[in-house]
């Protein structure tokens, strides 16, 4: 979508197709080219049946491979949630391509600010309208657990939406414009590892690339902690928490998201018109 510098998007690889980034986030990177694509088993992509077949190692060379295809000198990328985790590990193998690093919400390890997780929870169920989902969250660590097909996956995704928006009218918009978005794969969750690989955070240190990271206050899926915890890895890499927000800040935040991250490439001398 559009023209000029290009960004691209990852896409979480465990079921929901990047339609939702496509409607929501992409519409913000105005003056941008935009890339979004749907990972192995996610939507419109091809169907790729191992059973390690989301790998990260995998989901890396695919965006990679992607780059190549598409004849990028150097991009930016954007990661959320589980997108982000496959961004952080395409930095390790390939930061020479990236002109900056933006993560959106993501973690290095599931047990990272279990504690202030639970403080969100806690403050979350206190609205009635949320008990269901924080319920859900609590039985599957946020992480949806086993689902019986792709029916399956996008109820519980449903039922799971309260417990990752602190604002619910923005949640509500949020599901007005990914209406239109294809259904989610449960064939990829289940492919997805269990345990974040550890190469991903074991080379982070040696990452040379301007990396904005980025979180909510409310998010208990990826705590603050979690995005400390990454900056601090990454040299030179810049935090900035949303107060209002959890795990999708540039719906519940837009005007600030755009400042935020307009103040970042504006750092970088980043010129949205120009490509390379």
């Amino acid at each position: 979508m559009g023209s000029g510098r290009p960004i691209v998007i990852q896409a979480p690889a465990w079921g929901p197709s990047s339609d939702y980034l496509r409607l929501t986030l992409a519409p913000l990177l105005e003056d941008f080219r935009v890339i979004t694509f749907d990972p192995r088993n996610v939507g419109q992509s091809q169907i790729v049946g191992e059973d390690d077949a989301q790998a990260t190692e995998k989901l890396v060379d695919d965006l990679e491979a992607l780059r190549a295809e598409l004849g990028l000198k150097r991009f930016v990328l954007i990661g959320h949630s589980h997108g982000g985790f496959i961004s952080m590990g395409y930095a390790v193998r390939h930061g020479q391509y990236l002109d900056a690093l933006v993560l959106l919400n993501t973690t290095l390890r599931h047990d990272i600010g279990t504690e202030e997780a639970e403080i969100i929870l806690s403050a979350l169920e206190a609205e009635p309208a949320r008990c269901d989902a924080v319920a859900l969250f609590r039985e599957t660590d946020g992480r949806l657990g086993t689902v019986q097909n792709d029916l399956d996956l996008a109820q519980k995704m449903r039922r799971l939406l309260p417990a990752y928006f602190y604002d619910m009218e923005a949640m509500r918009r949020f599901s007005t414009l990914a209406r239109s978005a294809r259904p989610p794969s449960s064939a990829a969750l289940a492919r997805v590892p269990k345990d974040l690989e550890p190469w991903v955070e074991d080379g982070l240190p040696g990452v040379d690339v301007p990396t904005l990271v980025v979180t909510g206050a409310h998010d208990a899926a990826t705590p603050p902690p979690a995005g400390r915890y990454i900056t601090d890895l990454i040299p030179g890499a810049r935090l900035e928490i949303f107060a209002g927000s959890g795990h999708h800040p540039w719906i519940e935040e837009p005007a600030l998201f755009r400042r935020t991250l307009r103040a970042f490439f504006s750092r970088l001398d980043i010129d949205p018109g120009s490509s390379d």
